[in-house]
């Protein structure tokens, strides 16, 4: 690992950390993260290039009766020096800021500005329509 790449994977948690505004009574407020790898080829030749990894976080924070979810997203390319890069403007990147509302029977978190997310019973998410991969909760 280069020194830079530590000191991004520093700069991630303290951000991480800071932003996690669960407080102990509220079991859905936190801060969810995921993270994959997936092989890139080239599109004309189907030739492998290299590794790709994306670090996908949930902040989720009480807001009155409702919840606002924030979405960030970096990924980093095993096969250039680039480290890891913001995912904002990206084609597949983060879904805006939103606000949502928690229903205790479906145990989802709904909002007609982005596809509702379950709640496990074990307290980890699950972004419907969007992965099978699962968001596990930091705090």
């Amino acid at each position: 690992m280069k020194p830079v790449d530590g000191l991004l994977i520093g700069v991630l948690i303290c951000y991480a950390c800071g932003n996690a505004e669960s407080t102990s009574d509220d079991p859905i407020a936190g801060t969810y993260v995921r993270e994959y790898s997936r092989e890139v080829t080239t599109q004309l030749t189907g030739k492998r290039v290299g590794l790709r990894t994306v670090r996908d976080t949930l902040y989720i924070t009480e807001a009155g009766k409702q919840y606002k979810v924030v979405n960030a997203m970096w990924r980093m390319n095993h096969y250039d020096d680039d480290g890891w890069q913001n995912m904002e403007d990206a084609r597949f990147g983060p879904f805006p800021a939103f606000i949502a509302i928690y229903d205790e029977t479906s145990r989802t978190l709904n909002s007609r500005a982005a596809p509702d997310i379950m709640v496990s019973e074990d307290g980890n998410l699950f972004v419907l329509g969007k992965s099978e991969l699962v968001y596990a909760k930091l705090n």
